[in-house]
């Protein structure tokens, strides 16, 4: 074949060969000069559109954040107003029961309670139907005031309803501070206007808040009266408080604006442009505005873009530069490479002749078709460097033998693409003899493109020894990569390490998602573990969410713990399941060995230990095996048994811990707290039972147990005093917890707001959403939800929003401590948050009168401790109501 195309005259085919090559080079390096062109052009346009993107992302942050904003200031300024029109509304009974002595000093007592009671209020006046002060809070006796020309007077007067009025804030002649001016028409019996109540409301509350809120450059917070008139503002401007901007040409823009919908326009008191969002204050002629300025909200981006062009300029200079030179090289290259070469194209093999050292004097055109590469790369260097290292041997062996006159038949091993991947080649030899003396003086190596045949060999292994989903070895290689670790060890007494690991709340993005979300997360997972590891590790899945790893030739055994922790930080970053953003954990107990003295299965049952003690210990971290543990482990499958026995059995009881009043002793309520004596062991503390209960599920029957009994106890205590019962987080995550709830209501006939149900922070934690949902059906009941050792776990006041909670119980841990001045402001602060949330607040852990007394100066309502009765058996429970105070006998 090739003679008959060397007899084709020189005249044909040499102008069809140098055409096809200058064709060849000039398209080449005009993609080259075209690709510094689209390089000009597209990474300019990419930078542009990033920036403009960063700026309507800019806008969209400060829209987001001042409505954000907007609702908190909207929240604040209703409860504010919500809880000043409560004294009000009092104060309205008031005068109503002292309409004849409306000057006595007894009903200036009454009022002084009722301004002792909020600090934002300076005074309380109330007038007669001509405005004149008969009644007064702050001083006595009452002062010549009259109020008929304030506008907050003339407008009560003028309305048929009970709505309430605001005025414009005015210096408090008392305090001199500014001041908000709060009022509620008065009426006598036939419904005719007699007066006003009217409060005076520290503006310094909204500034304090506001001020407190505004951490942002530019931001300016304010509250306004509905016909446009300045409240309050931070950053405080006094030549603008109590100014009316209902004149202003801006004004109408703003009033029109829905509520906490952003919107672009100029300040009323600014003057600048910004964004600005309004809640308008339901019930209440009020709103608040939150608004940031927009030279601020773009100056982020503006110092972006300064750095994006200088980087997007440079990087367009140093880019068209290097095209532009490669494209002349280029050129200057294949115009000098004018060798031409007629070659064997129509081969679906390549052909390589060459001579017994196997440098190819030619390589046939189908070399660019299977392998990517021109002949031309490859005469100068040969097949061999191509050839997967691995591989070389084999071709060495195979060569001697043909050689040598055998007949080894084809040789199977990897060539190199030119992108980098290995393709299968199936290569057959013969010799080029000389006619004369029958000895060979070159060979010709046929090569045959066999990857799919061997691909389909290789998936059909690879699926014996990995799993499906991810990819990853699976049970059958895992044991095998960790027999050859053992024996390597045991050869040279080095270091090694087996996990067992357990993705945490799989199971719940599974249900929630669908198994394909939850196939995608395994996945992502695999992939993430694989990363972390080293090449030589192996990472197998056992089915489910459950993974192994054996890391062979650890420099120390310090280095297992450290792979660990990078392990659950890689998991844990946030995954992207089709747009939904979920995390997940995972637990990890590994084992480590030296030498080959330990079997395989007793490393795997090792590391499952460790892991059962990583769960236990939260989740989403590590432990190590030690023999401690797994004889911890067999003790704590004893006593899960000795509890089954133990409820049978009916040795559980119910012991009651009383709380009292804190004022007065009275008790109000007893916690009942669960007691096991075991018939070997004695006492258990719950400590040690009830974790070993909710592992069980056996803390499901115990629960339905405690409320019978509490409920069935309860019955027996006046009908004032409660009975607070704990509820841990498995009986909130499963179905039945209303059910026996209202089983134990039924059955003892006690009223649901006698039964006070308390959880802890963790426990809401751990499925906030579920948590919620079923302390809302509970609450719905009419049943008390307290949230118990508030203080200590993952505190926040979203929680307390979002939550039906009734009390807060503060932690015995700040109790002991609140002779502390730290410890006292964290519990003056529960105490004033409990009450801004209508929460009652207990102190638990009262020991001391000292700690009484400190508890009582803070504000607390109930308390709870050693002080006043150690937990109690029910009679002696029963019995402790008949003694006098619990503070006296204290």
């Amino acid at each position: 074949m090739i003679a008959s195309r060397l007899r084709i005259p020189f005249g044909l085919w040499m102008p069809r060969v140098l055409a096809r090559c200058s064709l060849r080079t000039i398209g080449y390096g005009q993609r080259l000069r075209l690709s510094a062109l689209a390089v000009g052009i597209i990474i300019p346009a990419f930078f542009g559109h990033t920036l403009w993107s960063h700026r309507t992302l800019e806008f969209i942050d400060a829209e987001r954040e001042v409505a954000n904003t907007a609702l908190t200031l909207k929240h604040h300024a209703a409860r504010t107003i919500e809880i000043t029109d409560e004294r009000l509304q009092i104060v309205t009974s008031l005068v109503a029961l002292h309409a004849r002595d409306l000057g006595s000093e007894a009903m200036h007592i009454a009022l002084r309670n009722q301004l002792a009671r909020s600090h934002d209020l300076g005074n309380i006046v109330v007038t007669d139907r001509d405005g004149r002060a008969v009644a007064e809070a702050a001083v006595f006796p009452v002062r010549p005031l009259n109020m008929h020309e304030r506008d907050y007077f003339q407008k009560l007067r003028g309305q048929i309803d009970d709505s309430l009025a605001i005025g414009r804030p005015i210096i408090g002649s008392l305090s001199g501070k500014p001041m908000l001016p709060i009022a509620r028409r008065l009426v006598g019996p036939d419904g005719a206007f007699i007066g006003m109540v009217q409060a005076m409301l520290d503006i310094a509350s909204f500034q304090a808040v506001y001020d407190a809120v505004d951490n942002e450059p530019g931001a300016i917070l304010s509250l306004w009266r509905a016909d446009g008139t300045l409240l309050a503002r931070s950053p405080h401007a006094a030549e603008t408080i109590g100014r009316n901007f209902a004149a202003s040409d801006n004004y109408r823009h703003h009033a029109a604006t829905g509520d906490t919908k952003p919107f672009w326009a100029t300040g009323l008191t600014s003057g600048n442009e910004r964004v600005i969002a309004h809640g308008f204050v339901e019930g209440y002629p009020l709103y608040v505005a939150a608004s940031l300025s927009k030279d601020e909200v773009l100056t982020p981006w503006r110092r972006l873009a300064l750095t994006q062009g200088i980087l997007g300029g440079g990087l367009v200079l140093v880019l068209v530069s290097t095209l532009l030179l490669l494209a002349r090289e280029t050129e200057r290259r294949q115009v000098a490479n004018t060798r031409i070469r007629l070659l064997a194209d129509n081969a679906t093999d390549i052909l390589v002749i060459g001579d017994l050292d196997l440098r190819p004097d030619y390589i046939s055109p189908a070399v660019q078709t299977i392998l990517g590469y021109e002949p031309e790369d490859l005469l100068g260097r040969g097949m061999i460097d191509i050839i997967h290292p691995e591989d070389r041997m084999i071709v060495a062996a195979h060569w001697v033998q043909t050689k040598a006159g055998e007949n080894p038949g084809p040789c199977s091993v990897r060539h190199l693409h030119k992108d980098g991947q290995f393709v299968w080649m199936e290569a057959s030899v013969s010799f080029v003899t000389d006619p004369k003396n029958g000895r060979a003086t070159g060979a010709i190596v046929t090569l045959r493109d066999v990857t799919i045949r061997r691909k389909a060999e290789e998936q059909m292994r690879h699926m014996a020894l990995h799993d499906a989903l991810t990819g990853l070895p699976n049970r059958t290689l895992l044991h095998d990569r960790l027999n050859q670790a053992i024996a390597y060890a045991d050869r040279t007494q080095s270091t090694f390490a087996v996990m067992a690991c357990d993705l945490d709340r799989f199971k719940a993005i599974n249900d929630s998602l669908g198994h394909p979300a939850g196939d995608a997360l395994l996945r992502v997972v695999a992939e993430r573990m694989q990363a972390v590891l080293r090449s030589y590790d192996t990472v197998a899945r056992l089915g489910g969410d459950e993974f192994a790893i054996v890391l062979p030739h650890l420099a120390e055994p310090c280095s297992a713990n450290a792979i660990a922790n990078r392990l659950i930080a890689a998991v844990s970053e946030p995954i992207d399941l089709d747009g939904h953003k979920v995390e997940i954990g995972v637990s990890i107990g590994f084992t480590v060995c030296t030498g080959g003295d330990v079997g395989a299965d007793e490393l795997f049952k090792r590391a499952d230990i460790a892991l059962y003690e990583a769960k236990a210990a939260g989740r989403s971290t590590s432990r190590e095996f030690c023999a401690e543990a797994g004889a911890r482990i067999a003790t704590h499958g004893q006593l899960g048994l000795d509890m089954k026995e133990a409820i049978r059995r009916g040795e559980f009881r119910l012991v009651y811990q009383p709380v009292v009043q804190a004022d007065t002793g009275t008790v109000v309520a007893f916690e009942a707290l669960m007691r096991w004596r075991h018939p070997v062991r004695g006492e258990i503390s719950p400590a040690v039972f009830i974790p070993v209960a909710e592992e069980t599920g056996l803390i499901v029957p115990l629960g339905v147990w405690a409320l019978q009994e509490a409920c069935r106890e309860a019955m027996h205590w006046p009908a004032h005093v409660r009975v607070a019962v704990n509820v841990s987080a498995v009986q909130l995550r499963r179905e039945g917890l209303e059910t026996a709830v209202l089983a134990a209501l039924a059955a003892s006939g006690l009223s649901p707001n006698r039964l006070k149900l308390e959880v802890t922070e963790s426990v809401l934690m751990q499925d906030a959403d579920a948590a919620l949902a079923c302390l809302h059906r509970l609450r719905g009941l009419g049943v008390l939800i307290a949230l118990d050792d508030f203080g200590t776990g993952y505190s926040s006041l979203s929680y307390l929003r979002r939550f039906p909670f009734d009390r807060l119980k503060i932690d015995r841990a700040f109790i002991r401590d609140i002779a502390d001045p730290d410890a006292a402001a964290i519990v003056r602060a529960v105490v004033s948050l409990g009450e801004r949330l209508g929460m009652g607040i207990v102190a638990e852990g009262v020991e001391t009168a000292e700690q009484l007394d400190l508890v009582r100066q803070e504000g607390c309502h109930e308390v709870q401790g050693f002080l006043f009765s150690r937990p109690l058996p029910a009679d002696e429970a029963l019995a402790y109501l008949q003694l006098p105070s619990a503070l006296v006998a204290a």
